[in-house]
């Protein structure tokens, strides 16, 4: 008499997508360490969040520092992924000067964790950014893109003068930071509320009128 097939256990476990749960651990992980900084941040947390066990995050990561800094990692890729969508070099050099203004400007008002991510790296004194090759790496085509829009921005004449890149996308990325950066300290010197949105959005055309000036395209550029 042949027997029955038996039916799998109810609580039976599904294996896990190894690229989605390390996916999944890498954003929960990027939350943990913008609000709480690397020493603050809490493995238990990031497990609990990302429905793991602290095994895994030594099995995808290695350990804290090597999740820190792959959360670093994670969050310039995306910048930087973002930044070539801009295409220089498919219109004029002044609008796309403004669009990078306005791009930058924009990322940082709707990206929160990046901002908070860069200022506790900077009370670390960038301790572990600077163990990023990766980061350095994916930044440099992006300066260079920056100055190759300036020169050649320059040379048709559109821009008056010819800025070193790097200290342009700095300039770019004061004007687009500073406030979010310091909105409790500096908002309460003013007098006014740097987080209303009327008041960002006066910002943001401040950002690109002060940079465009700068290049010389300011006038008879409708911003």
């Amino acid at each position: 008499m042949s027997k029955s097939p038996v039916a799998p256990k109810a609580n039976t476990v599904r294996s896990r997508d190894p690229v989605r749960t390390r996916a999944e651990i890498l954003t929960v992980a990027v939350q943990e360490f913008a609000e709480h900084g690397f020493y603050g941040a809490r493995v238990e947390r990031i497990t609990k969040a990302a429905k793991c066990n602290a095994r895994m995050i030594y099995h995808y990561f290695g350990g804290k520092e090597q999740l820190y800094l792959a959360a670093l990692d994670s969050v310039y890729a995306a910048i930087r992924n973002r930044e070539t969508q801009l295409r220089f070099g498919t219109a004029d050099p002044a609008t796309e000067a403004r669009r990078l203004v306005e791009f930058t400007f924009d990322y940082f008002a709707e990206n929160e964790n990046f901002l908070k991510l860069i200022r506790n790296e900077n009370l670390l004194n960038g301790r572990y950014i600077k163990r990023s090759q990766m980061i350095r790496d994916m930044s440099q085509p992006f300066i260079a893109a920056i100055g190759e829009l300036i020169e050649r921005g320059h040379k048709t004449k559109v821009f008056s003068c010819s800025p070193d890149p790097v200290q342009l996308y700095v300039t770019v990325v004061a004007l687009s930071a500073h406030h979010l950066n310091n909105a409790a300290t500096l908002g309460t010197v003013v007098g006014q509320d740097l987080n209303d949105p009327a008041w960002q959005e006066e910002r943001r055309r401040h950002a690109v009128e002060v940079t465009l000036a700068y290049l010389g395209v300011c006038d008879g550029l409708e911003i």
